[in-house]
């Protein structure tokens, strides 16, 4: 009977899938999701942030596989774009794209998902952006779910 009541339960709870995807919107707007999966085998950075090691794969690849232009495409009119990073909160925090690419720039900016060798805490799951060259943590967002990006006029 209690097999048949959690089957009923689980049954009946609503699904949670794609709470990990990232959404990615190029300034064209094309729409690209990543999974856990589509970042797993990226590039990976560690990022101190205080007295935290932050360990995600590097922002830029991040947007390179979303279908943003970064590294040799980064040129012309993409010059003057910027992405906007949203938390599931909510909260946003604005980046030029050449300062997201490490050819452009020599801080290095990660989607975390692991503090100090450990996964992240549910407020900041499943990624968290942190910025090595930022002095203060404030555009440092929790639970990215989307980042979108723009061309300036």
């Amino acid at each position: 009977m209690r097999a048949l009541l959690l089957g009923l339960a689980l049954a009946a709870a609503p699904a949670v899938a794609g709470a990990a995807d990232l959404t990615v919107v190029a300034p064209s707007g094309a729409v690209k999701v990543l999974g856990e999966a589509d970042l797993a085998g990226l590039p990976r950075e560690t990022v101190k942030m205080g007295a935290k090691a932050y360990e995600g794969p590097v922002l830029s690849y991040v947007l390179r596989a979303g279908g943003l232009p970064v590294g040799a495409r980064l040129h012309g009119e993409p010059l003057r774009a910027f992405v906007v990073v949203q938390g599931a909160d909510g909260f946003k925090a604005v980046y030029s794209l050449a300062e997201l690419d490490r050819d452009f720039h020599d801080d290095v900016v990660i989607l975390a998902d692991k503090a100090d060798g450990a996964p992240l805490a549910a407020k900041e799951a499943p990624w968290r952006l942190v910025s090595g060259g930022d002095r203060k943590a404030w555009r440092s967002v929790y639970g990215v779910s989307r980042i979108e990006a723009k061309i300036a006029p």
